[in-house]
């Protein structure tokens, strides 16, 4: 994975500071039996909590109120109407408090959702660990 942009951003009154790091090209999907996969593995939930981890400790001095990631699959999948989509996988973090979303397309949610759900719920149990 790369790191993207690093972006800080505070709101008009100043009460609000939102860090958004992008990252590119992480290993997510690997060839199934039915086309692509979502490779959602042990190594690769450690790696990314590693990544969060550090990220979160480079400003710990002077936090913002919230951290957003987007980490950007490396490969595409084409959806039912020809649009090439990217699996991203995002996390917000405010006030010690972790959610994780994704975006996929719709073979990708046809062939992993009971996976990513999985994934979902015991990577945000272990960033609520950090």
């Amino acid at each position: 994975m790369k790191i993207l942009f690093d972006e800080t951003y505070t709101s008009n009154d100043g009460k609000r500071t939102s860090r958004n790091i992008w990252y590119g090209y992480a290993d997510i999907s690997d060839v199934g039996e039915y086309g692509k996969n979502i490779k959602l593995n042990e190594d690769f939930m450690d790696n990314l909590c590693e990544i969060i981890k550090n990220d979160l400790s480079k400003n710990a001095a002077n936090a913002p109120t919230e951290t957003n990631w987007y980490f950007y699959g490396s490969a595409v999948t084409q959806d039912a109407i020809g649009d090439n989509i990217r699996p991203t996988i995002m996390v917000r973090e405010r006030s010690d408090e972790f959610i994780t979303n994704f975006n996929i397309s719709d073979h990708d949610f046809a062939v992993n959702i009971d996976a990513i759900l999985l994934f979902k719920a015991d990577f945000e149990k272990r960033l609520a660990r950090h």
